[in-house]
C-alpha cells in the first residue's frame, strides 16, 4: 500500500547511528528522534520509536526488544531500520502534505554499495519516487557554513554516534576523506566497561551516556562527580557508585586518540596545496561528541591546527541537507550525477 498522496515534496533524511533527523524543503528540521525502536517479538508490532523507545533500553521483558538497528554507521537490522523510517515518514505524511516524497539522504564514508542498495529498495518500497545520496561530511560542511565551492580547502570532521569521519573539501568536491568506526556509542561502551572493572558494577547504556554528558572532559577538574546505579556483580543487588571527571577521562581517552589518528591520516592523504589551506584555516567539528568539554583544544593540541566547533553540531548534517534542498544548482548537480 502506498503511504503517500499524489504530489511530491523533497524530504531530507539524516540517517544517524544514534539519531534520525528529517528535513522538509520548505520548513527545515521537522523530526529529531533517537534511532531506537521497540518491537513486540511474537507479532512484530512496533510499540515505540525514538525517545519513547530509548527509555525502554535495558528495561523490556523477554517478549519485547528495544534495539538500535544502526550500529557503527552500518545497518545491523534492515527490517527494524525500515520500520523506523516508515513510521517517521508516515507521521510526517499525517502532519504535512508531502505527497509522494523525493528523498535526499546522507551516507557515511564507509557505507557499502550493498547497504546503499538496501536503502534504495527500502525507500522505493515505501513509495519514494526519487532518491539522492549525499556524503555526510559534505552535508555537515554546508550546515556549518563552510564555503565548500571555494578553491581554498575546508576540513570537516563529524564525530557522531557510530562513526567518526573527516573530509577535505574544495571546489565543491571531497578531495580526501577517511573514517573510523569509533564514536559516541563506543565511548558509552568504554564507560560501561570501566565501571564494571573498577567497581564490579554493571550499568546500562543510558546510565553510561548520562555519565558522558555530565562528566566527559578533555581537561578534567576536581570536585566534578556523578552517581549512577547499576547491578552489583557480587550480590546481584542494585548498587550506586560515584564517578569523577578524571575516571571518565581515563575511560574514553584512548578512543579519542584513535579518532585523532584518523584525522591525521586524512591530512596525510590531502594534496600539499590543499594542506596549506587547512594549516591556515584549521578544521571544524560537528556531531554529538563535539559537546565533550575541551575536545576542540584536545584535537588542536594533537594536530597543531586551529579547531572550531560548529554552531549547531548535532544538527549540522540535517541543516546542510536543508540548504542543499533549497539550492537549485546544487540539487540539479546531485540529480544529474547521483540520481537513483
Amino acid at each position: 500500500m502506498n503511504l503517500f498522496g499524489l504530489r511530491g515534496k523533497y524530504i531530507g533524511i539524516d540517517l544517524g547511528t544514534s539519531t534520525i533527523l528529517m528535513v522538509l524543503q520548505d520548513k527545515g528540521v521537522v523530526k529529531n528522534e533517537p534511532s531506537i525502536i521497540a518491537i513486540e517479538n511474537t507479532t512484530n508490532d512496533v510499540l515505540a520509536i525514538g525517545g519513547e523507545a530509548k527509555e525502554m533500553l535495558g528495561k523490556t521483558p523477554d517478549k519485547i526488544d528495544a534495539l538500535m538497528p544502526l550500529q557503527q554507521g552500518s545497518i545491523a537490522n534492515l527490517n527494524a531500520t525500515e520500520m523506523i523510517i516508515r513510521q517517521l515518514i508516515k507521521e510526517l505524511q499525517e502532519q504535512e502534505n508531502i505527497g509522494v516524497p523525493k528523498v535526499l539522504i546522507n551516507v557515511h564514508v564507509g557505507m557499502t554499495e550493498v547497504e546503499k542498495r538496501a536503502i534504495i529498495r527500502l525507500l522505493k518500497d515505501m513509495g519514494c519516487k526519487e532518491i539522492l545520496f549525499l556524503e555526510e561530511t559534505f552535508a555537515s560542511a554546508v550546515g556549518a557554513g563552510l564555503d565548500i565551492n571555494s578553491p581554498e580547502a575546508s576540513m570537516m570532521v563529524n564525530i557522531g554516534g557510530g562513526t567518526s569521519e573527516a573530509a577535505v573539501i574544495a571546489l565543491g568536491k571531497i578531495s580526501a576523506c577517511n573514517f573510523v568506526r569509533i564514536a559516541g556509542d563506543d565511548l558509552d561502551e568504554a564507560i560501561i566497561e570501566y565501571v564494571k572493572k573498577k567497581f564490579l558494577v554493571v550499568i546500562g547504556k543510558n546510565a553510561a551516556e548520562t555519565l558522558k554528558i555530565n562528566l566527559a572532559s578533555m581537561s578534567p577538574v576536581v570536585n566534578r562527580n556523578y552517581e549512577v546505579t547499576g547491578r552489583d556483580l557480587k550480590t546481584g543487588l542494585p548498587k550506586t557508585v560515584k564517578l569523577d571527571a578524571f575516571q571518565v577521562y581515563d575511560a574514553i581517552k584512548n578512543l579519542l586518540e584513535k579518532i585523532v589518528d584518523m584525522i591525521r591520516e586524512t591530512l596525510d592523504r590531502t594534496p600539499p596545496e590543499l594542506l596549506n589551506d587547512i594549516h591556515k584555516n584549521g578544521l571544524v567539528i560537528s556531531g554529538g561528541c563535539s559537546y565533550i568539554e575541551d575536545i576542540d583544544r584536545f584535537i588542536s593540541k594533537r594536530l597543531k591546527l586551529d579547531v572550531k566547533i560548529a554552531e549547531k553540531p548535532m544538527e549540522c548534517t540535517a541543516l546542510g541537507i536543508y540548504k542543499i534542498l533549497n539550492d537549485e544548482s546544487c540539487l540539479r548537480e546531485l540529480k544529474n550525477k547521483r540520481r537513483v
